[in-house]
């Protein structure tokens, strides 16, 4: 049996007399697109963050291709693998598409790397965002003002900022948020992309159950939380707990 790339064992995080995270063990194999669902205050964020290194766990440990990370920083969960998107696009708005995706890259450089990027027209770091930004389909843009994007473009910029360094897993913070159907679509096309072509692990937090349903592999539900559910989309479709859990009520 394959071992997980991510694992969290007995997670829990409280906050003064609140517990937000209450024990959740998940195990998410190299390869898998796991989506993580719940209701609005189930918990899923404050996992999410965890995970990533903006929150330390009051319990529990969190293990990375075998090395627990349970208290290491952000920066060092970045440099070995681990990169995220948040749920609201957090860009430079005055800075291009190639700026503010070469931050992205700020932990593959040394200090003696990136002074040497403005004096050289073409450079190992704007080569890679040029390929990134070709793969995601705005490549054209290299050179824009990311305050002059729309908003789904400027979703992959963020995108392309996470993924340049071809991280091992990818955590995905409701990157559907004010997206159109259509672009819905071909973010879940992007995901699948990542995963058969790049070997991109990813955990995907979102709202839009579609999007979950029909690219995830495996979903994890939260509520109170607590993990309530773990299994194949349909499975999870169809489980009781989840359906009242969303719906409220027994008839669900």
């Amino acid at each position: 049996m394959t071992a997980p790339l991510l694992e969290t064992r007995d997670v829990t995080i409280r906050f003064e007399g609140l517990v937000a995270v209450n024990q959740v063990s998940i195990a998410i194999a190299p390869g898998e697109v796991r989506g993580l669902i719940g209701p609005n205050g189930a918990g899923k964020t404050t996992l999410f963050n965890a995970i990533s290194g903006l929150v330390r766990p009051t319990g529990g440990e969190m293990f990375f291709a075998g090395e627990n990370i349970s208290a290491m920083p952000a920066h060092r969960r970045a440099a070995i693998g681990m990169r995220r998107t948040f749920q609201s696009v957090q860009l430079l708005p005055n800075l291009t598409v190639l700026e503010n995706v070469l931050v992205g890259l700020h932990t593959q450089f040394l200090a003696a790397r990136w002074r040497a990027l403005g004096s050289r027209p073409e450079t190992e770091a704007q080569h890679a965002v040029a390929s990134v930004l070709d793969f995601l389909g705005i490549g054209s843009k290299i050179l824009t003002p990311v305050n002059q994007l729309t908003f789904a473009d400027q979703r992959l910029t963020e995108i392309a900022r996470a993924i340049v360094t071809r991280p091992r897993l990818l955590l995905l913070d409701e990157p559907a948020a004010g997206l159109s159907p259509n672009e819905v679509d071909e973010l879940g096309h992007l995901l699948h992309r990542l995963r058969d072509e790049w070997g991109m692990t990813i955990l995907l937090v979102e709202h839009v159950l579609s999007l979950v349903m029909d690219r995830s592999d495996r979903i994890t539900v939260l509520e109170n939380g607590r993990m309530i559910a773990e299994g194949l989309p349909d499975a999870i479709a169809n489980d009781p707990a989840v359906q009242l859990a969303y719906l409220g009520t027994d008839d669900a």
